[in-house]
C-alpha cells in the first residue's frame, strides 16, 4: 500500500500558526498528509540575512522533508515579497533540488492569486510596519492603498494577536480605501479563520498568507482546492494560477 500524497512545509522557527492553519485546511482533504520543518527566523528578523535567504538552511530543511516522500515543498513565509520574488524563485530551485519534488512559496502563491483575481489595489493588515507593507506591495507588483500595521518587533508576537483584532483592522482599512483585496500579511498571524467572515461582510477577497502557501501546494499537486471553499474565496480558484 502506497502512502498518501503529502505537503512539506518549511516555516520560521518563531512561527506558531502555520501548523494550525495546515491542520484546519487539510481537514477538508482527507487524502493529504503534511510534514513540517523549520529554519531559523526569530525576534525582529534574526537567523536570516536582511536582503535574502540563508539558502543552506532551506536546502537542509527541504532535503529532510524529501525523506518523507512529500510531493511539494513550500516555504510558508512572506519575506519573499519584500526581498523580491526572484529571490523566492531561486529559493524554489534550491528546495526542489534538495527535496526531489516541486517547490512553492507563500509569496509566489499570493502573487498568483492576486493575478488570478485581477486585484491591483491592495490593503494590508500586518503585524509589521507600514514600510514593510509598502515593500511587500512593490515586490508583489501591486498598489498598496491602505495599511493597518501593528508595529510588533518580535515575529513570535504575531501569533498572539486575536482573530477579533485582525477582523476589526481589516474592516477599518476596507472602509477607508475600498481595496480590491485585503492581505493578512504574516504567516504567523492567525488569519485563516478571518477570511470567510470578512469576505461575507466586505464583498471582496481576503487572503491569509499562510493559507495562500497551502493553496499554492494544492495547485502544484494539481488538486482541486474547492473542498476548502468554505475557508475562503481563494479555494474556489482551480489549478493553473502559478505566478510566472
Amino acid at each position: 500500500m502506497s502512502a498518501p500524497p503529502a505537503i512539506g512545509t518549511i516555516t520560521p522557527s518563531s512561527n506558531r500558526t502555520v501548523e494550525r492553519t495546515l491542520a484546519a485546511i487539510l481537514r477538508h482533504f482527507q487524502q493529504l498528509d503534511s510534514c513540517v520543518a523549520r529554519i531559523p527566523y526569530y525576534g525582529s528578523g534574526s537567523g536570516q540575512p536582511k536582503d535574502g535567504y540563508d539558502a543552506e538552511a532551506y536546502r537542509q530543511a527541504a532535503w529532510q522533508l524529501g525523506h518523507a516522500g512529500v510531493g511539494v515543498v513550500c516555504w510558508n513565509g512572506t519575506r519573499g515579497a519584500a526581498v523580491g520574488l526572484d529571490a523566492d524563485r531561486a529559493l524554489c530551485t534550491t528546495m526542489a533540488e534538495a527535496a526531489g519534488c516541486t517547490a512553492v512559496t507563500a509569496a509566489l502563491g499570493t502573487a498568483a492569486l492576486l493575478h488570478r483575481l485581477g486585484s491591483r489595489r491592495i490593503a494590508f493588515v500586518t503585524p509589521g510596519t507600514v514600510a514593510h507593507a509598502a515593500e511587500a506591495a512593490a515586490g508583489l507588483g501591486v498598489a498598496c492603498v491602505g495599511v493597518r500595521a501593528m508595529a510588533l518587533s518580535d515575529n513570535a508576537a504575531a501569533a498572539a494577536v486575536p482573530m477579533e483584532r485582525i477582523i476589526a483592522l481589516a474592516r477599518d482599512v476596507a472602509s477607508e480605501c475600498r481595496p480590491d483585496c485585503i492581505l493578512l500579511w504574516s504567516t504567523n498571524l492567525q488569519g485563516w479563520p478571518a477570511m470567510a467572515p470578512l469576505e461575507a461582510d466586505l464583498g471582496i477577497p481576503v487572503i491569509d498568507s499562510a493559507a495562500a502557501g497551502i493553496w499554492a501546494c494544492l495547485d502544484a499537486l494539481g488538486l482541486d482546492p474547492r473542498p476548502a471553499a468554505a475557508v475562503g474565496r481563494i479555494f474556489t480558484l482551480g489549478s493553473g494560477a502559478q505566478a510566472g
